[in-house]
């Protein structure tokens, strides 16, 4: 009989098995799931249990008997603290095998899709990669959360932050507590001339607000802009302008506070990827569903597709037109509005191939209005292999089949996985 979490010690040892799609890796007391975190696959651990769930125990490493193969000293001295990242303590290879192994694992369990041909992960750089971080702001100190926590953690340098995003945090937190208004969270983005800063903050800026951050951007070398929102409110100083490089001469140009990649080494390749999935030609009629800016649109009118982009974030739709105009991309069109209603308006006809892109709750709502349509190929770009493993699911009782999957490690020594999905009409 399998034990119940009553019946497990508060003290044991577990040999652990696989990492997870979280912060935890697995490991079993008799045959009682046991989630250990920050442990690596291979650990010999004795451990005590901090709480219990039915059919599950979560227990924290108090004695690391043998490290695993997997195993590596953290780079980063708040790692396991800080819960930015959740794998800095497990080589590279052995998290992209996990990852790969977790897209199979839920395509199998929550989508009923087994033997599916997932591909070894893509990747590049596993340090300095992020050209874009949010960090948290409390008691006039910046940070990011503890793990499993609201409580802050405050840093003066992040090791998988661009180098120059790094270098600001020290500044933006001088300014915090010097001349900054209360701020909510912070976002520090790498631009061509430096930084710019996105400060959320708890009220609308008034005029002496944009008085001090104007005197503050002007003395400080390496901030390029700053925006200042809230309660619907935006105003900017400086130039608030980012470069997102989507392929050879090709590259967006938007505002620091529009949604982008943020791994600028391999959104290239997940763009290739992409547009070869999509196979369009000269006169191809595409969809991009979710599109931003026009990560995948502009690439794809670059290759000859008549593209319809679709994006509720009206900043993101302002940057995508600009960006087809300074391109001379006019087979680009960006609508901005619900994608699911903007779907159901748009009148049918030869549709050749939809792109999704959907942020990590998936593209559940829009579904049903895309099917009807009946695009011959969907090329769905997901943020969380459970989602996807949904919406799988969904496409496949709509008469989908699905082909190969390409993972991409685009955030190295965390769970997080981005991955290419693409399904075909039978």
């Amino acid at each position: 009989m399998t034990p119940t979490h009553e019946a497990v010690p508060d003290e044991f040892s577990v040999d652990v098995e696989r990492l997870t799609y979280g912060p935890d890796a697995l490991a079993h007391y008799q045959r009682c799931v046991v989630f250990v975190p920050f442990a690596a696959p291979g650990d010999r651990a004795e451990v005590r249990v901090d709480e219990r769930h039915r059919g599950y125990v979560r227990a924290r490493t108090t004695r690391l008997v043998a490290p695993g193969p997997a195993r590596m000293t953290p780079f980063c001295a708040v790692f396991g603290t800080c819960g930015g990242c959740q794998w800095q303590h497990v080589t590279p290879d052995a998290q992209r095998a996990a990852k790969r192994a977790v897209v199979a694992e839920q395509l199998a369990r929550l989508g009923g899709l087994r033997d599916v041909d997932v591909r070894p992960v893509e990747a590049s750089g596993d340090r300095a990669y992020r050209t874009r971080i949010t960090l948290a702001v409390q008691d006039g100190k910046l940070g990011y959360r503890q793990a499993r926590s609201h409580a802050l953690v405050p840093v003066s340098a992040c090791p998988i932050a661009a180098d120059p995003v790094s270098a600001a945090i020290a500044p933006a937190a001088e300014w915090l507590a010097a001349d900054a208004p209360p701020v909510d969270n912070l976002t520090i983005a790498a631009a061509p001339d430096g930084v710019v800063l996105v400060a959320v903050l708890a009220g609308a800026p008034d005029d002496a607000t944009r008085a001090r951050a104007e005197a503050w951007l002007g003395r400080t070398p390496g901030v390029q802009g700053i925006v200042l929102r809230a309660r619907g409110v935006r105003l900017v100083l400086g130039d608030p302008s980012v470069h997102v490089p989507l392929e050879p001469d090709l590259w967006l140009e938007v505002p620091a506070d529009v949604f982008t990649q943020v791994n600028p080494a391999l959104n290239p390749t997940l763009v290739a990827t992409v547009c070869a999935e999509a196979g369009v030609r000269p006169g191809s009629r595409a969809f991009d569903l979710y599109c931003g800016a026009g990560n995948f649109a502009l690439p794809l009118a670059r290759r000859g597709a008549q593209v319809l982009a679709i994006e509720s974030a009206a900043l993101a739709v302002d940057a995508g037109r600009a960006n087809a105009v300074r391109t001379g991309l006019a087979g680009a069109e960006f609508r901005c509005g619900d994608v699911a209603r903007t779907l159901t308006r748009t009148p049918h006809g030869s549709l050749d191939v939809a792109i999704l892109d959907p942020p990590r709750q998936g593209a559940a709502g829009a579904l049903r209005s895309l099917v009807r349509h009946r695009p011959a190929r969907i090329v769905y770009v997901s943020c969380d292999p459970a989602t996807l493993a949904r919406d799988a699911r969904a496409l496949v009782a709509d008469g989908y089949r699905l082909g190969v999957v390409r993972p991409f490690d685009l955030f190295p020594q965390t769970h997080h996985i981005e991955a290419v999905a693409t399904f075909w009409l039978t």
